[in-house]
């Protein structure tokens, strides 16, 4: 997510090599660690003690830096010395194939992620929100507060709830909700020296679906079909099927959703650090991506 810091302040800009987003670098005696300070946002599904939760749970698995020490508004984890990647870099390996070392180490990473267990405070987000679908917790709570304040600026509203049911019967049944990261953002990912990838920021970490996951770092970066088919053989460790690829741009058009509903919160919430006119800007440019992504998906045909 963008300009996802509350008002007062939350997170700190980087100044470190490793260009981590929202993230301040702290140096004592030589001793550097990664400090993020900010409080809950009620409006966006963001609670500090469910990222918290997820970011140890995530080095347990051996994917985040280490949690140092953490207090209701505050976390302090260990310094990556590493680079953050850029959407260049990922429009780079998805061209190079599957095999790119950079997508091997990143589809590594994120099948580590999945298979690990959910934190049982991810959990209990499920139970506050309720039925979440292939969307997600955070999708389900985002539209729910939109249809409950009658947001009608964008024509989003009308048919939706049927446009979802239609794209989570392509996307097909349901599987175990697994850990996901939800917020898999270029800058989200750091490059290690020896060419791992850890994972940072899990503030909208929940349980779901790995495709959905996916899903929202193809659409954030805006890869190609031919990087996204790159993405994806690397994760699934073969080559895609017709029913996968077709599976696959439903579950996009819902991320591209996803997006378009975090800025209607923040349009309406005013609780972001957005200004009126950038969450606005933001909707709509999500939006305009929404829109496209569906009318790309109804001129495919279905597979046989």
């Amino acid at each position: 997510m963008r300009g996802t810091e509350a008002v007062d302040e939350d997170y700190k800009d980087v100044e470190s090599p490793t260009d981590i987003a929202g993230v301040k670098v702290v140096d004592v005696a030589g001793d550097r660690s990664f400090v993020r300070i900010g409080s809950d946002l009620p409006f966006f599904g963001v609670s500090r003690a469910r990222e918290q939760a997820a970011s140890r749970a995530a080095h347990s698995a051996g994917l985040a830096p280490e949690v140092r020490w953490t207090s209701p508004d505050a976390m302090v984890v260990d310094f990556v010395d590493g680079r953050a990647l850029t959407e260049d870099d990922l429009h780079e390996a998805g061209r190079s194939g599957p095999d790119s070392k950079v997508l091997v180490a990143l589809a590594k990473a994120l099948r580590t992620l999945h298979a690990s267990p959910v934190p049982s405070e991810l959990e209990a987000f499920l139970k506050e929100v309720g039925d979440v679908g292939w969307g997600g917790p955070h999708l389900a709570k985002w539209l729910s507060y939109a249809e409950e304040k009658g947001y009608n600026r964008l024509p989003l509203l009308p048919g939706l709830r049927d446009l979802i049911a239609e794209l989570e019967a392509i996307a097909g049944p349901l599987g175990p909700n697994t850990f996901c990261h939800f917020d898999l953002l270029a800058d989200n990912l750091v490059l290690k020296k020896d060419g791992s990838i850890l994972l940072v920021d899990f503030e909208y970490s929940a349980p779901g679906q790995p495709f959905m996951d996916l899903a929202v770092l193809a659409m954030g970066c805006s890869l190609t079909a031919d990087e996204e088919s790159s993405l994806l053989s690397a994760y699934l460790g073969k080559e895609l099927t017709e029913s996968d690829h077709y599976r696959f741009k439903a579950v996009r058009v819902l991320a591209a959703l996803r997006e378009t509903f975090w800025g209607v919160t923040a349009e309406l919430s005013q609780s972001s650090a957005l200004t009126p006119e950038e969450a606005i800007a933001y909707a709509d440019m999500n939006f305009g991506k929404f829109t496209s992504l569906r009318e790309e998906f109804r001129s495919l045909v279905p597979p046989s």
